[in-house]
This record gives structure tokens, sequence and C-alpha cells, in this order.
């Protein structure tokens, strides 16, 4: 597994401060990710530690740094058994005559799936109602694709559920937990032989840069999935 959720993200998600669409992607990550699972669990642990202690008056910095320095040493000196998690079943998902399993984290969106959108056969998108701000849906991609080549407006995150995909930075397996922004420029693709499922989280649409896709940036709108 090459790529990981920001620190930013996984203490929003032991927090209990994400928002819906990031806690399902983050909890679903975490299921693939003993790495992630247990910087999670170290973080509840802290947020535990802090909340069960009395509050206390500091007198300076100097004492501020004294007391993150000694919940660091707690924490680090924590005993977590991780070696056997909760089982629990998938839920199915079905396009383009296949069905998947996808973890039970994600129950909740498949529940909310709108009708698959079809783009030519090759690529196919369903919209999750879930009231947020951003754009969340289900991405399948068929073997042998070439999305066109695109940059974000605003913020872009993938979590790769079946097969995997490639940019022009690497290639991406199940469990991955891709971060793209406006700094980025990229054309995904699917092998011959591979297709490939993901969970896709838009803050504002992409932009398409080469092309006859450029079409769908009419306006400046952009394009989402």
């Amino acid at each position: 597994m090459a790529r990981h959720p920001e620190d930013t993200l996984l203490e929003a998600y032991a927090s209990g401060e994400i928002d819906s669409a990031y806690g399902v992607a983050v909890a679903t990550h975490i299921q693939h990710c003993r790495q992630c699972a247990e910087k999670v669990a170290l973080l509840e642990e802290q947020l535990a530690s802090q909340l069960s202690q009395p509050q206390v008056e500091l007198s300076s910095e100097q004492d501020a740094e004294l007391v993150l320095e000694n919940m660091l040493q707690d924490i680090m000196s924590l005993d977590v058994d991780y070696s056997s998690p909760r089982k629990r079943m998938p839920v199915k998902l079905s396009v383009n005559g296949k069905q998947f399993d996808v973890p039970s984290s994600l129950a909740p969106l498949v529940g909310r799936m709108g009708e698959w959108k079809s783009y030519g056969g090759k690529v196919f998108t369903s919209a999750i109602d879930i009231d947020e701000t951003h754009r969340v849906s289900f991405l399948y991609i068929t073997p042998g694709v070439k999305v066109p080549q695109h940059t974000h407006k605003g913020d872009e995150s993938t979590l790769v559920l079946h097969g995997s995909f490639s940019d022009e930075s690497g290639e991406y397996g199940v469990g991955d937990f891709v971060h793209e922004n406006g700094e980025t420029e990229h054309s995904p693709c699917t092998s011959e032989q591979q297709d490939c499922l993901c969970l896709s989280i838009l803050t504002q649409p992409m932009v398409f840069t080469q092309g006859v896709a450029r079409v769908f940036n009419m306006f400046g709108k952009g394009m989402y999935p």
C-alpha cells in the first residue's frame, strides 16, 4: 500500500470532527492498513487520556511543553493489541454486469447511491446523496481506459476499492488513499487486464487540460464525474 490519508485527516477521524464522506473513506482505508489503524488507535488513546486528566493551569510556555512531552511519552508506552480485529461482512455493489464485495463501512453509502451514469461504456459513476458540500461518488473504470488529463479546482480524494489504476505519479491498489489538488495535473488509466472501482470525493469540479474533453470546462464550471 503506497498512499495513506494525511495525519490531519486521521486526527479529525480520531476526534470525531471529520465529515461523513471522509469519515467512511478513512474507516475503510484503516480496514486495509495496519499502519494507519495503529495511528488512529494511539490518537484515540491520547484523546481519552486528555479527557480523563484534571484541568491544570499552565504558568508558562515551558510548562506547556513539559505537559506535551509527558503526554507523548505516555502514548508511546501504550501496549495496544491489533492482532484480532473484529470481522464484518462486506456489502454488494453491482455495475456493468459485475458484482463486487465492498467493505461494510461503505454500507451507508451503497444505500444512498444514485443510478449509474456511463461515459461510452468505459467509465461509470454513481453519485451518493449524503448532503455534503462536496461531491461523493463511486467510480468504475473498465480495463484499458485512460481518463483525459485534468487538474482540480479543489481537492480530490480517491480510495481504491477493487483492482488498480495508475497515473504519472505511480500505481495504486486496493486500500490506497490518493489525495490530489490544484497542483496536480494527471491522466489516470487502467491496464488492459485490470478494471478499477473507487470511492471519489471532490470538493470542487475537475478541469480538463487537454483535448476535446475541455468542452466540459465551458463557462469555467469544470465537471464532476
